[in-house]
């Protein structure tokens, strides 16, 4: 093996030596759960289930979503963690929101806020947090 590779396999098993005894890995958050919501508008449920495979399901008034996401590793500078979804089936129906739209194949990012506890999130559409709902909670069981 070339010396150069060498030294970068060091440096990259040193690096990851250094993040794993920070306990940033503990620090990560888990989505994996179930996750309610109810709009306050019209006392409408929404129900968002997070599986550590990396898939979610998504039922709100008729409407019922299967994506698949992918949360970064570490929040943004203001805390926040982007989460890419990519929706792979829709039903079309209506949702809490009063839209009824067919989404299979629509990709989207959304920004999630944890509270202390981990136990609930503000879910919004901007890194700024502008345009968010919850807060969603977490079930216990």
């Amino acid at each position: 093996m070339p010396r150069d590779r060498v030294r970068r396999v060091r440096a990259a098993a040193w690096l990851l030596a250094a993040v794993m005894s920070t306990g940033a890995f503990a620090q990560q958050p888990s989505l994996a759960g179930t996750w309610t919501w109810t709009r306050k508008s019209n006392a409408c449920a929404e129900e968002y289930v997070f599986r550590d495979d990396g898939t979610l399901s998504t039922s709100s008034r008729d409407a019922r979503t299967e994506s698949t996401y992918l949360m970064a590793w570490a929040p943004e500078t203001n805390g926040r963690y982007k989460l890419a979804l990519t929706v792979v089936k829709d039903n079309g129906a209506r949702d809490c929101s009063d839209v009824a739209e067919e989404r299979s194949g629509r990709r989207s990012v959304v920004y999630l806020l944890f509270g202390g506890s981990r136990q609930t999130m503000i879910l919004c559409n901007s890194p700024d947090g502008a345009d968010c709902i919850g807060p969603l909670r977490r079930n216990v069981r």
